[in-house]
Order: structure tokens, then sequence, then C-alpha cells
């Protein structure tokens, strides 16, 4: 072939590359969509040129223009959710498609390795009923995005990871608590459920936070030997940069939490830098979504050089219990009936989501048939040797399910506490009396309030109550 013809026929060669449409991770195929809202849609395409959108659900093209460097972006209206599967297609003069969205609500999984827990467990700590966790996988209409962990000193615009159908095998690797949330919220709501799971184990609140809002309390300080898997998910602001910021562009329903194992050194701390946290996220996905999370479950913590019958970790708990009166649109759930003494990953994630989703269905979907607010300490008497303890969302009433109630201490004016006897008060909704004979005149009660401790008292709904103390020693 002579030089003269081999120019010819290259002018006839399609040069697709430049004109080929970009999209971010989380805008692919098998997503679900924020249903009833309005979504961003984004990416990259030629520079200066007309970008359009046109989706299944919906008549309109959606048009927009690309900026110098190719990105732009565009405002989608969406419909209530159904099982109906769509398509979507973008186009700048070459046509992308997505494909098998589904419309639904969409919720973010945040936190450290109690979240992040699959099925699979962890070293020698498996999961209750794992294998029955991996056979109900069934569930077409809830789709799941892993963030994969990345760490970065700069925000970063997109992350590494795709939406994954509900098989054995991605069921085996997702976060348990996220997955059983999406089957209670699928089953009661009947649309489509997203899960977004942004987290990564041992990770310190700190490192989820922006460098600008971190600047406000304390120094940040970066240095090189943290900059490595090793040590990334405890140096601030770089778990944030690298995961949580470039999916702050995709509409989400609200979050869920469990994170705290981490700071449990500093609950002072902990309690001025958690409602941060929280502003800061919602700042970044410019939606005032609702956010719940996990107080943590009892554990021995001697890993920390602590026993059973300590006290660290009950003031940590107490300290995420606070925050709620800083973290507007939140709640807590209550762990003190499902830890483990011998693993701070205990094996029980199903009543966690349970919860996290009956917490989700009162508060924010405005099913009035129950209340998912955990019973909590509102006031005390003293008369004689009892005293009779108040509860905020008693239900129809308090409960230990006819055993003795366990995890209850009295004290008198000498701080000594023994193990204290309890009965639910007749004819009245949320109170029970507390004593010990040992103790003539009490001065102060605590409901599990020591690093393991099991508590089984419980409103009518069988929400487990949160642990308190009635003193300030």
């Amino acid at each position: 072939m002579n030089k003269k013809l081999f120019f010819i026929l290259l002018l006839f060669v399609p040069r697709y590359t430049e004109a080929e449409i970009k999209l971010p991770a989380l805008v692919g195929d098998n997503m679900v969509l924020q249903q009833n809202t309005v979504v961003k849609i984004w990416g990259h395409a030629k520079a200066n040129s007309n970008v359009t959108v046109k989706v299944g659900w919906d008549t309109r093209v959606y048009k927009t223009f690309s900026d110098a460097t190719g990105n732009w972006e565009v405002k989608v209206k969406t419909i209530k959710g159904n099982d109906t599967v769509y398509e979507m297609s973008i186009s700048d003069g070459e046509e992308k498609n997505v494909k098998n969205i589904l419309l639904g609500e969409v919720w973010l999984c945040g936190g450290q390795s109690n979240m992040e827990m699959s099925t699979r467990g962890f070293a020698n700590q498996p999961l209750h009923n794992a294998i029955d966790e991996i056979l109900d996988y069934d569930y077409p209409q809830i789709r799941f995005f892993p963030v994969r962990r990345a760490f970065n000193t700069e925000i970063q615009t997109d992350v590494v990871g795709e939406w994954r159908l509900m098989t054995p095998q991605s069921v085996e690797t997702i976060t348990t608590v996220g997955f059983n949330f999406a089957k209670i919220i699928n089953k009661a709501l009947k649309v489509p459920v997203g899960i977004i799971g942004c987290y990564w184990g041992g990770s310190r609140i700190e490192a989820w936070i922006s460098e600008e809002k971190l600047k406000q309390f304390t120094k940040v300080e970066i240095k090189p030997e943290n900059l490595n898997t090793t040590f990334a998910n405890r140096t601030p602001t770089l778990l944030y940069n690298a995961m949580l910021h470039p999916v702050s562009s995709f509409t989400i329903k609200g979050c869920i939490f469990y994170q705290g194992e981490a700071n449990v050194t500093n609950p002072e701390w902990y309690l001025k830098i958690f409602p941060e946290l929280v502003r800061n996220w919602r700042e970044q996905f410019s939606n005032n979504f609702p956010f719940y999370y996990v107080q943590l479950a009892p554990f021995s913590y001697t890993n920390m050089g602590w026993t059973s019958n300590g006290t660290e970790v009950a003031r940590f708990r107490e300290v995420q219990q606070q925050a709620q009166a800083s973290i507007p649109n939140s709640g807590m759930i209550g762990t003190a009936d499902i830890g483990a003494e011998s693993t701070i990953h205990p094996p029980d994630k199903r009543t966690v989501a349970k919860r996290l989703a009956v917490l989700a269905l009162t508060k924010t979907y405005g099913i009035t048939a129950f209340n998912g607010m955990p019973p909590a300490y509102q006031s005390h008497t003293v008369e004689g040797n009892r005293v009779l303890v108040s509860f905020e969302n008693p239900g129809f009433g308090l409960s230990s399910y006819g055993i003795p109630v366990q995890g209850l201490e009295i004290a008198g004016a000498d701080r000594v506490f023994y193990p204290a006897n309890a009965e639910v008060v007749r004819g009245v909704k949320g109170k029970i009396a507390v004593w010990n004979d040992k103790v003539k005149t009490p001065a102060a009660v605590r409901y599990c309030f020591k690093n393991y401790s099991y508590g089984n008292l419980y409103n009518s709904y069988g929400i487990a109550a949160l642990p308190f103390r009635t003193d300030n020693y």
C-alpha cells in the first residue's frame, strides 16, 4: 500500500476516544437513584460540547453544555420507584447508555469494622447464622455500591467501585448491617433500595472529616509515614478526601453509621467532633439527611488494657447519647443486649440492622404503628429504699420478658454499687422500681454502665433500653 492511499484511509477511521462520554463510578449500570426528587447526573464529554440526557421514566430531554475541560452536569427529576427497570442515554454526539436502573431509596453506610463486617466475619470472629444470611440473598430490588478503600491528601472526584446485584457471592462480601437494613426498608416500603458502603475498619473519626472543618478544632498534621494503608484510616482527612467527598454528588435519602471504637480513649473530644462530622457530610451532600447511628456494644476492652468492669467505654457510650442533642434529625440505637465480652465485633448484626431500620421507618418514613426510639432514662425519685426510674419511649410498657432485669446497680452515699433488683411498676407504662436490701438509703442507679454488661430491658416493641446512670461521679 502506498503512502498516499494509507493517509486517505486514515481520514475515514472514526476517532471515538475524543467523543467518549465518561461517567463517575456511581453513575453506572444497575444503579439505584433516589426517587421523587431531583438528582444530579454528571460526567466528562468533549470540551465545549452540547450534552443531552434522556431517561426512561420521563419524556423530556435534559440539555447542558460541557465546559472547557469537558465536565458537565444536569439535574434530573425522578418519580416514585417501583419494580420497573429503566435506561438512560447520554450523548455529546456519541451516545453512552446506562442500563438496569431502579428508582427507590438510597442510603449511605459509614463507619468502621462493625459496619464493614460481612457474612465472612473476621478471623475467629464469625457472624451469627452466616449461612442463613448468605442464602437469603434473593432481593432483585436491592443494589449495593462498595467504595473501594482509598486515601489521599488531596480532594478526589471519583472512587473505584460498581453497583452490584445481590448474589450469594456478593452478599458474602458486603456490609451485613447495610444489607439487612435494606431488606427491611425494601419490604416495608415496597420500593428498591440502593446502599453505598463507605467504611474502613479501625478508622478514626478524624479521617472522615474535611481539613477545613477539622482546623476549627485541632491542628491537622499529616506525616509522611501516615501515607500508607497502615495509618491512613487513622490520619485526619485522608478518607474524607478519597472516599466520602467523591460520592457526595450522588443524592441519598439518609445515612446509617457505626463507628467509635477507634476513638474510645477520648470521649470528651468525640462529643465535640462527632456532631461536626455530621454537619460536614450534610454540607457536602447539600442535604440535611437523617443520620442514624449505633451505640458501641458491650465488650471487655482488654485490648486497651481495661477490664469488663471498667467504665471507660461506658462514658463513651454516654457521650454518644449526649451527642444527639447537637445533631438535629438524628437517632441512636442501643446494643446493651447484643454485645460480646470476648470480641469487639459482636456477631449479631441482624438485630443492629433491624433497630436502625425501625428507627428510619418511624422517624423518616412516618410509620406510626410503632415507636422505633429506644427507651431512655428520663428521671428518678427515691421512695424509701427504692429508686423509681422513669423512661422516655416506653411504648405500651417496659418488660424483661418474664425473667429478672439484668444490668442494674444501685449505690448509697458511699458510692459502692451493688447488683440491683428491679420490677416494672404496674399501671405505669414507663417506670421501674430498683433496690438492693444492702442499700437502705439509695443515692444512685446505673444500668449497663460498664465496659461489658448485659442488659435485658425493653419497651413493648422489643427495642432495647439505653444504658444510663443517675449520678455524675
